[in-house]
């Protein structure tokens, strides 16, 4: 399948496939470029970053720059460490960077793009659902600040994005219900039709078969492309892809890589449920179907204790959407929903001042004290400085 995504005036191509490797290397030695960066995380690059060097290497320069696995580690750290292991090995403007992981590879290496000589081709080739469904269908390249996530960043446009499905079965259960709480996400928040294809399509277990994987992305571009195409930069009707990011962000950020980032997106989709609730915008109805999707999915929701919700509470301080409105002292911007794919708008955009106190109120009634189904996963050593390999050249 080959879908053409439009963002405003840019264009690139979406070609999606199963078994494809092979036509990957076709399509990035048809680049015609001076070097391939092939950026991986500590995961992709023994999985897939080095067979698709050697298959390059006999036909054009490629070099694998690994990275340190995890969120904890997205930063403008990262972005000087491969940028400058990039150039060493003789990076020039005729080079691409090939992005091959999840969503923080894909960051990390954009807005290395973005930056080598003012702006040199990126090509995404994605390694989870959370970014084949998700991720690369977005201009936004940013990277983590000391205070909260994604604040440094710019919008740059990719060459294509070359998926391969395939790549999906090594996935871990954690990384496949990240993913799958993005696309419930865009069913709830843009595209309701979906729902009841996702109520029989998805299963606790994480175990699903190339067919299913390929029509649950398909849906989701759809979904993402209907808000997207007339709003490059996400600031106007694109926002409603922020549904569940203002407190999963907060949660994400606090819990330090315990969580994935789909799942502390859909915490913060189940928070602006039962916030929209209160303020007698949505039904219980539509509050119950957040958690029905969440739970069928595999996801929890309700917020583990090991997640401090003072500091949540702190982080929601230095929200992304700060600026958008003109709120008053102790509230937030948040994307509300007034029913299923009906996003509440204000000034122009699809983003509601609510109080700070209400937030708060909420977090601290579905956060559980007890879990005993989920663990956090452990965040990762406290080790940031990004192994670098550089493979031969061909």
């Amino acid at each position: 399948m080959e879908v053409e995504i439009r963002l405003g005036a840019v264009r690139y191509p979406f070609r999606l496939g199963t078994d494809c490797l092979g036509a990957i290397v076709e399509d990035l030695v048809a680049m015609s470029a001076s070097r391939l960066l092939i950026v991986c995380d500590s995961n992709t690059g023994p999985l897939f970053g080095a067979e698709l060097v050697e298959r390059l290497s006999p036909r054009v320069p490629a070099n694998l720059l690994i990275h340190r696995a995890g969120e904890p580690y997205k930063d403008l750290q990262a972005v000087s460490t491969l940028a400058e292991s990039a150039l060493q090995l003789g990076a020039d403007r005729a080079s691409v960077v090939v992005a091959v992981g999840g969503g923080v590879i894909g960051n990390i290496a954009g807005l290395m793009a973005a930056l080598l000589f003012r702006g040199i081709r990126l090509v995404h080739v994605p390694t989870s659902l959370i970014a084949m469904s998700d991720s690369v269908l977005s201009l936004k390249q940013a990277v983590n600040a000391s205070v909260g996530k994604n604040l440094v960043g710019t919008f740059y446009a990719p060459e294509s994005v070359l998926a391969d499905t395939a790549m999906l079965r090594s996935l871990p259960f954690r990384e496949t219900v990240s993913g799958l709480c993005e696309v419930v996400k865009n069913s709830l928040a843009i595209r309701p039709s979906m729902v009841e294809m996702l109520r029989t399509s998805l299963r606790q277990d994480g175990c699903y078969d190339d067919e299913a994987m390929y029509q649950i992305i398909s849906e989701s571009i759809l979904a993402k492309a209907s808000v997207t195409e007339d709003d490059m930069h996400e600031c106007r009707a694109g926002l409603v892809l922020e549904y569940g990011h203002t407190v999963g962000h907060a949660i994400e950020y606090t819990a330090s890589g315990g969580l994935s980032h789909g799942q502390a997106i859909g915490l913060g989709m189940v928070v602006a449920a039962e916030v929209s609730r209160r303020l007698g915008h949505l039904d219980d109805r539509a509050v119950a179907l957040h958690r029905e999707l969440l739970t069928r999915a595999g996801a929890m929701v309700t917020i583990p204790e090991e997640v401090d919700l003072d500091e949540v509470m702190h982080r929601l301080r230095f929200d992304n959407k700060r600026g958008y409105l003109s709120d008053p002292a102790e509230s937030s911007a948040m994307v509300l929903l007034g029913g299923l794919g009906q996003p509440l708008w204000h000034d122009g955009r699809p983003l509601v001042s609510v109080p700070m106190a209400l937030v708060g109120e909420v977090i601290n009634e579905i956060a559980c004290p007890e879990m005993p189904n989920f663990e956090l996963v452990a965040p990762a050593q406290d080790e940031r400085v990004p192994d670098t390999v550089g493979a031969a050249d061909g």
